[in-house]
C-alpha cells in the first residue's frame, strides 16, 4: 500500500511537471506557495509514514531508509521543477528539517571495529619495520 501511495504520487508530480513543460517549458519565478503545498502534502507525508514504522528516537535509520530518502530526493525535485523553484536553498531546508527530526541520531562518530583498526594500521607499521632491512639488503647486495 505504501509503494502504490509514493508510486502515485511520484507520477502525480511527473504529470505536474510535464503540464508545465508542455505550456511554456521553464517557469521563471518560483511559486513558492505551490512547492510548500506539494512538498508537504504529497512528498513528506510518504516519507513521514514509512519513517514512523522506523525505531528513529533510539538509534539512526539511514541504511534500511535510504530507499524511501531517495524517493522522497526525486520527489522534491521533481516538485521544484514544476513549480520553478529550483534554488537549493528551498531544497536544503525540507532536507534539514527532515535530518534533525528523523536522523539527528546518526551524526554520531563511533569508532570503527578492532579487525578494521588492524587492517588499517598493519600496512603501515609493516612497511615502516620492513623498509630499513629492504634498505640494508639493497646496500649489502650491490656493494655501496
Amino acid at each position: 500500500m505504501e509503494n502504490r501511495q509514493t508510486i502515485l504520487t511520484c507520477l502525480i508530480v511527473i504529470l505536474m511537471a510535464l503540464t508545465r513543460l508542455s505550456e511554456g517549458g521553464y517557469v521563471a519565478q518560483c511559486n513558492r506557495l505551490t512547492f510548500d503545498h506539494y512538498v508537504h502534502g504529497y512528498c513528506l507525508p510518504n516519507f513521514n509514514q514509512s519513517m514512523e514504522a522506523s525505531n528513529y528516537q533510539h538509534r539512526c535509520p539511514w541504511p534500511t531508509f535510504k530507499d524511501s530518502y531517495i524517493i522522497l530526493k526525486h520527489c522534491v525535485e521533481q516538485v521544484g521543477t514544476s513549480t520553478g523553484c529550483v534554488e537549493p536553498s528551498l531544497k536544503d531546508d525540507i532536507f534539514l528539517e527532515v535530518h534533525q527530526m528523523f536522523f539527528s541520531l546518526c551524526s554520531r562518530v563511533e569508532d570503527p571495529a578492532f579487525a578494521v583498526l588492524m587492517l588499517l594500521i598493519l600496512p603501515c607499521v609493516i612497511t615502516i619495520l620492513l623498509l630499513p632491512l629492504l634498505c640494508v639488503h639493497i646496500t649489502t647486495t650491490t656493494g655501496i
